[in-house]
């Protein structure tokens, strides 16, 4: 067995606790924890466990409360097992214990680093630092250029300039917060002025006659150069040099910069050799990266990068990182698909009178494209194998329809389905509209929400009991209280909105679940297959026959007078209307927001119509009234936010108004404009923008020139890149120190590539070259993969 610490065994239980299955780690957690107990501890330590030993043993026959029970008392005896306090006899191969004494490692707690204390240790956490390897790992957030050292006679005032001079003077000029600290500095051809906000401590550090450089920007003012925003060295006579190159951190409160970065030159210069090369070297030479200390250290302290390489993460040292943590993630994805391949489950039914019935009394037939994919479910639910599907598909196309079906095979052979959506607004709809298509078939739906109320005890009973066949939901059915019998399907609908903790804590309601993942964010293909690695790709790009197009306009926003002409002439033939604000109120910045569009809506050019709004800050059952009223036709116009920008159809409403439009981002602006023309009458999308910018205009003129969700994902990818086209990050992606799938998607797919040839040759990555791997997807995916660590 490698050597895994005692945090995150502890992590482990903490997941047993949670599951009480014996499969929270691949081959049995009683006999992972037993093992890694007498390879651990000494024999004294040993005795001292001996009789949880012998229950673990036993630990599949033990009743629910009684394994609950064994894990919180060896939860308590490995902390009490610790050298912190002179524990018991541990053996020479221990982990725990003060580290710096006894040995180094990266688990160190930052406690242990010279320089910090209670204070500063609370801190680091807030910044998520707790050990010494987060101290290494965090990366800066930028670099800045100070430049190259002129005369303060050649300062110009523009962007970041450096200095190098003598103190000639400290002064204290008045003002109303008090005293201000101001260092004047001399080099012969000039002087500058520091002003010292907040920094009154400078007073003892740059006194008179100490060289000093500064770099920061300068700005004239009174006859004077002054600089606030500033960086200073102190020079002494043996040291001229200082790095050009300037790494920003993230701060918190009470951190300064100059603090953070001497603790993380701490760790690098006493920890930096505990590093170990995870990457094979066939690997290391074949992309020419630079070896892993070397890199990290880059990446803290440039030496061989320009601020151009380093700022656009390019460098050979991000490089290095990023692949390497791209290659884990994609083994660690690839890997989790083999073991569900080999999982089995019993089949649903291949012919079902459920799905045939629901299908004869559909007022319309499926489009190819959803007859295509519905048959790759059918495939995948039939086979006896677990499926795990993303189901791509533009707005409009008929996905819900697709999992619905997917849904009816599921319960008519036995099984429960979860339908997880982002919004309760969307949840609410689902409900109503999938209660009255499947109740006269005897399918029992339930809609479960946040918060708490009788209804909600009884529905969660009712789940409990398997009395409830289709639960439609947002993050309420991940709630630890909540079980489910015999859950055989979980949907989960715009995955954007999700990510892969929820979807694994979802997956945990049950032995194993089949997967079906939904969203309408088309995502390009090769983008897709690395992200999702472990799930099959199905695509419904094909719209139902009789959905009209909707036609897109775009005006000024000294041209709204035209658009809400347009808005009252549909309400005038008895539609509905969206009009979309990028804020909720008022706020610096000069952006249409709900409250006034509001209200100058009902004072001016459609005072005449009955106009309500809506927004994220609504209490739910608010939110949930104002949309019921809108769906009956009780309300002519809605003014939202982008809350609407998920599922909501309402099939009366066939104009929408989008305000500062240059707000949002294409693909969004897409999702809004999917909401309308979902009924007989053809769409109008009035785009209302300030487009000063080429890329502004340029996105106005794709969103009036095509209603192909795909076309525009690759054009506002090639406009903005990935990382801003998805707008709404990826969350619980598992987390990466420098990483991210959207912005480094080229060497995601080089990773990818990579991944596979190394499976293909090593399956169980057995290899010598290959042992590191192993190990750190172990430690670092291990709670992702659907059955533990990679055995």
């Amino acid at each position: 067995m490698e050597k895994v610490n005692k945090e995150l065994v502890l992590k482990i239980i903490e997941r047993e606790k949670q599951r009480l299955d014996n499969l929270s780690v691949f081959g049995g957690f009683n006999s992972f924890l037993s093992n890694w107990l007498t390879q651990q501890y000494s024999q004294g330590a040993q005795e001292a466990l001996s009789s949880l030993l012998e229950n673990l043993e036993d630990y599949d026959s033990l009743a629910l409360e009684e394994k609950r029970k064994l894990l919180q008392d060896i939860e308590e005896k490995l902390k009490s097992l610790s050298g912190d306090d002179g524990g018991d006899d541990l053996s020479a191969e221990s982990t725990v214990g003060p580290p710096l004494e006894k040995k180094k490692n990266l688990s160190t707690p930052v406690r242990y680093i010279k320089g910090v204390g209670p204070a500063l240790e609370k801190k680091l956490d807030r910044l998520g630092i707790k050990t010494v390897e987060d101290l290494l790992f965090f990366f800066p957030r930028y670099y800045r250029d100070r430049g190259e050292v002129k005369p303060i006679s050649r300062l110009r005032g523009e962007g970041w300039e450096t200095i190098q001079g003598v103190v000639t003077s400290q002064s204290r000029v008045a003002t109303r917060r008090g005293p201000l600290l101001k260092i004047t500095i001399g080099d012969g051809t000039g002087k500058a002025n520091l002003v010292c906000f907040n920094r009154n401590y400078l007073a003892k550090i740059l006194r008179k006659g100490v060289k000093v450089q500064v770099s920061g920007n300068f700005r004239w003012s009174f006859g004077n150069w002054e600089v606030a925003d500033f960086d200073y060295q102190a020079m002494n006579r043996e040291d001229s040099n200082w790095d050009r190159i300037v790494p920003i951190y993230s701060l918190t409160e009470g951190l300064s910069l100059k603090k953070l970065q001497s603790i993380i030159d701490y760790a690098l210069d006493n920890f930096l050799g505990e590093v170990e090369e995870i990457l094979p070297p066939s690997l290391v030479t074949k992309h020419n990266f630079l070896p892993k200390r070397v890199a990290i250290e880059e990446l803290h302290r440039p030496s061989r990068s320009s601020v151009g390489e380093l700022n656009s993460r390019r460098s050979r040292a991000h490089l290095a990182i990023i692949f390497e943590e791209f290659l884990l993630f994609a083994l660690s994805l690839k890997i989790r698909r083999q073991e569900l391949a080999i999982y089995e489950v019993p089949p649903c039914v291949s012919d079902s009178a459920l799905v045939k019935k629901f299908l004869a009394r559909l007022p319309f037939t499926l489009t190819s494209a959803q007859e295509r994919v519905v048959k790759e479910i059918n495939e995948d639910l039939v086979s006896g194998r677990l499926m795990n599907r993303l189901v791509q598909g533009d707005v409009g196309s008929g996905k819900t329809l697709v999992a619905l079906i997917a849904a009816l095979q599921v319960i008519d052979s036995g099984r429960q389905v979860a339908f997880m959506v982002p919004t309760e607004i969307l949840a609410e709809q689902h409900y109503n509209r999938f209660k009255d298509l499947l109740s006269s078939l005897g399918v029992r739906v339930g809609l479960l929400k946040g918060g708490t109320n009788k209804e909600k005890k009884e529905l969660i009973e009712e789940i409990k009991k398997g009395e409830i066949d289709l639960v439609i939901g947002t993050h309420a059915l991940i709630e630890e209280n909540i079980t489910f019998p015999r859950l055989g399907l979980t949907i989960v609908d715009e995955q954007h909105r999700f990510g892969v903790l929820q979807r694994a804590k979802l997956k945990e309601k049950a032995s194993i679940p089949h997967l079906l993942v939904m969203t309408a964010t088309p995502i390009p293909r090769t983008l897709a297959l690395t992200l999702y690695g472990d799930l099959d790709i199905s695509v419904v790009d094909e719209k139902p026959a009789g959905r009209k197009p909707v036609t897109t306009l775009y005006f000024s926003l000294k041209e709204r007078f035209k658009a809400y002409n347009r808005v009252r002439k549909q309400i005038e033939e008895g539609r509905q209307a969206f009009v979309v604000c990028p804020a909720i109120e008022e706020s610096e910045a000069e952006i249409s927001n709900v409250t006034e569009v509001t209200e100058l809506l009902r004072s001016s050019w459609l005072s005449d119509f009955r106009i309500e709004m809506i927004h994220g800050r609504l209490p739910s059952r608010e939110k949930e009234e104002i949309m019921e009223r809108f769906s009956r036709g009780d309300i002519d116009v809605l003014v939202a936010t982008s809350v609407i920008e998920v599922g909501i159809d309402i099939p009366n409403a066939s104009v929408m108004v989008i305000e500062n439009a240059e707000r949002f981002g294409l693909a969004q602006l897409h999702q809004l404009r999917g909401r309308i023309g979902r009924g007989e009458a053809a769409g109008l999308c009035i785009l209302l923008a300030e487009a000063h910018t080429e890329e502004a205009r340029r996105r106005m003129e794709i969103m009036v020139s095509t209603d192909d969700g795909f076309r525009i994902a690759e054009e506002d990818l090639r406009l903005r890149g990935p990382g801003e086209f998805y707008g709404v990050r990826q969350h619980g992606v598992p987390e990466f120190h420098l990483a991210d799938p959207f912005e480094d998607w080229s060497i995601l797919e080089r990773a990818n590539e990579e991944a596979r040839f190394i499976l293909d040759e090593d399956p169980e990555l057995k290899r010598e070259e290959n042992r590191l791997l192993k190990r750190e997807i172990n430690r670092r995916f291990g709670r992702y993969l659907e059955f533990g660590e990679v055995s």
